[in-house]
């Protein structure tokens, strides 16, 4: 929520150390003078205020507004590494399931008081509301675990695909280079069309090829003088 007062249009940083100095204990009249001080405060005082100071007024309306939800903020900061720092722990517990799975048990608890409180009450439209709020969000849950299961299937689909083409290709060229090897020793003067390979040959035969193929060059050049003649 956007607040407007004079302390929750000061700087991001004053605010997060007057709320330091507000979880220390320190004396109100104290703060706003200290406040009072800060050139960036007379900035803001001067342009969107009036140039009207803080008041100790200003220190309770934001203790109760601003500063509450910072402490909802540390709190959670504080949860959240509470949790990170158990991670090889909980890991080590629930087998490597997701941070987000090990969370759904918990909010499952919670949200079955939930619904017992509800059901032992007086009923009335407040019931109602309750009841089908905790039906909502175990609708939720359930649909975000038959999420996280399909994709798991599919990760673990495509993981399978891709080991199987990998092996594959392990087996195509271990089949290429052991044809290759074959190759080269039973037919060394053959390329891999099974070709021969240039000076492959012995001289004779080269030299027979050579004659062979003149011969051809110059019945085909007197068949093409005969036809144009």
């Amino acid at each position: 929520m956007t607040r407007l007062g004079k302390i929750a249009r000061l700087p991001r940083r004053i605010r997060e150390e007057l709320n330091r100095k507000l979880s220390d204990g320190e004396v109100g009249k104290h703060l706003v003078a200290w406040l009072n001080t800060l050139p960036e405060a007379h900035a803001v005082l001067a342009t969107e205020f009036g140039g009207r100071p803080i008041n100790e007024q200003n220190l309770s309306d934001w203790k109760q507004g601003g500063y509450e939800d910072w402490l909802r903020h540390q709190e959670a900061r504080a949860w959240v590494q509470s949790l990170a720092e158990e991670e090889d722990e909980l890991r080590a517990e629930s087998g490597s399931i997701p941070l987000a799975e090990r969370l759904t048990a918990p909010v499952l608890v919670g949200l079955g008081r939930l619904l017992r409180d509800a059901t032992a009450a007086s009923g009335g439209a407040e019931q109602g509301r309750l009841m089908l709020g905790v039906a909502q969000q175990l609708a939720q849950l359930r649909r975000g675990d038959a999420q996280t299961e399909r994709l798991r299937l599919e990760r673990e689909r495509w993981e399978t695909e891709q080991e199987a083409a990998l092996e594959e290709k392990r087996k195509a060229a271990k089949s290429a280079a052991t044809s290759k090897r074959i190759r080269e020793r039973l037919y060394p003067e053959l390329d891999e069309d099974f070709l021969p390979r240039a000076n492959a040959l012995p001289p004779e035969i080269e030299a027979c090829l050579t004659a062979n193929e003149r011969l051809r060059k110059t019945h085909e050049h007197e068949g093409d003088q005969a036809q144009s003649r």
